[in-house]
């Protein structure tokens, strides 16, 4: 590995202590104690990862020629327990909170979560222990980007989460952010896989307008409560 590979390892957290600057300063939040519990619930969530990918490596001993193959591996092994991963974590803590009134603070702790998650899972994916590092091309751009995307991710699922609180309708809401954000994830993957420039434009500007627009949607939202 190179200098620029281990370079990327600090992007998540030089993120996380940019959102965390940024809603002390925004919001005078004293305490970080939810918010450092949902960086290293994050961290944790991984393990999840590691061992499906453990279970599909030991049934298909890294042959994944086959591109049906790929998109499972990429969609359900990846994609989906990545993500599965933090909605638990999201669900099972956050969730039951008082103070979790909405998609707004869906958002908040999905993305500490996700972020949390992308710590460790840059290092694991680095060093060829999950993923398909012969498969991606561009890796250490996927490396660098790979946190990004995962906000994305994290605002996709806590706005829905957090709509599924706010509506009283959760199975509906909890479902679509799991399977929108697994996509998004997916997607994103895929695209690395594939070498098309022109798909991962595309998903680089399709993300960014969809996070801007679900942050905004969450805010309004927020303001309407009170």
């Amino acid at each position: 590995m190179t200098l620029i590979t281990y370079f990327s390892y600090a992007v998540s957290p030089i993120l996380i202590l940019l959102f965390i600057t940024y809603l002390r300063f925004k919001f005078s939040i004293n305490s970080l104690k939810n918010i450092r519990n949902a960086v290293i619930l994050g961290m944790l969530s991984v393990v999840l990862l590691i061992i499906t990918n453990y279970l599909i490596e030991l049934q298909w001993h890294g042959n994944y020629r086959n591109m049906r193959r790929m998109a499972f591996f990429v969609f359900v092994v990846v994609a989906f327990s990545s993500e599965f991963a933090k909605f638990l974590v999201l669900k099972s803590v956050f969730y039951k909170m008082k103070s979790f009134l909405g998609p707004l603070e869906g958002i908040i702790y999905s993305i500490f979560i996700s972020l949390g998650f992308s710590t460790i899972a840059v290092v694991l994916y680095s060093y060829g222990i999950i993923g398909v590092p012969d498969q991606i091309h561009n890796f250490d751009l996927f490396l660098y980007t790979y946190p990004l995307a995962s906000i994305i991710c994290g605002i996709t699922m806590g706005f829905f989460v957090g709509m599924g609180k706010m509506r009283k309708n959760g199975f509906i809401d909890n479902s679509t952010g799991l399977f929108i954000s697994t996509f998004f994830n997916g997607l994103f993957f895929f695209g690395f896989i594939t070498s098309d420039i022109r798909l991962l434009v595309f998903i680089a500007i399709g993300y960014l307008i969809i996070g801007v627009t679900l942050i905004i949607k969450g805010v309004s939202l927020r303001l309407t409560q009170k």
